[in-house]
């Protein structure tokens, strides 16, 4: 019945982009889970292969634009839309500001500490999940069900992440509260833990905001 009713939509106002909107978004993430899995693969040390990802993602969120400019009816709400496509764009800016400052601080963070290299892994683990619901937009309708079964283990792994970081800062305090600790090496990782956190919230949100389009065609 969704697919008449798009059908009769498009015969009279044109066609309504759905379905090039919805196999953009996955060239999308899956450029996403390839810059993760490479992310986490190097340990965020390989800055050129990061921007080059970075790059390749830009280029298809110009593409995405273009096409939300120029749509004229949408399946989605276009502001929804948009925040999602923004959302998996910052994952990957995520990735390229992590990798810049490893570069940057990388006589005092190389090698990484287990628990940011547990962090990575995590936000790989998440992009695939992220992945999988971004798959599920080009079916005709979106199962609520199914959809908050697929997105329950991306919040629960953004906790996971919380929680090594909570660990992680406890544990900067106690290796730099000395008056002679070195202030720099406690900075570098600070602001590590902070980007990679982030990074993970950003992937959240990918998966908040399919599950709010989910209850909305439910």
């Amino acid at each position: 019945m969704k697919n008449t009713i798009w059908e009769a939509v498009g015969r009279f106002f044109g066609s309504s982009h759905n379905e090039r909107f919805a196999e953009l978004l996955m060239q999308l993430a899956e450029t996403a889970v390839a810059s993760a899995s490479h992310f986490r693969q190097t340990g965020g040390q390989d800055l050129p292969g990061i921007i080059d990802f970075e790059h390749k993602g830009d280029a298809i969120v110009d593409d995405i634009h273009e096409l939300l400019d120029n749509a004229f009816i949408l399946r989605f709400d276009i502001a929804d839309c948009m925040r999602l496509v923004d959302d998996l764009d910052n994952v990957i800016d995520g990735m390229r500001k992590v990798a810049i400052h490893i570069d940057i601080y990388r006589s005092v963070l190389v090698p990484l500490r287990p628990d940011a290299l547990e962090l990575f892994a995590i936000g790989e683990r998440m992009m695939l999940g992220v992945r999988e619901l971004v798959a599920m937009l080009s079916e005709s309708k979106l199962s609520l069900a199914r959809v908050r079964e697929r997105a329950r283990p991306i919040d629960d792994a953004e906790t996971e992440a919380d929680n090594v970081v909570a660990v992680a800062e406890r544990t900067l305090v106690a290796e730099y509260i000395a008056p002679n600790a070195n202030r720099l090496e406690f900075i570098a990782w600070e602001k590590l833990y902070a980007l990679l956190e982030q990074m993970t919230d950003e992937a959240n949100h990918c998966a908040k905001l399919i599950l709010s389009l989910a209850r909305k065609e439910a």
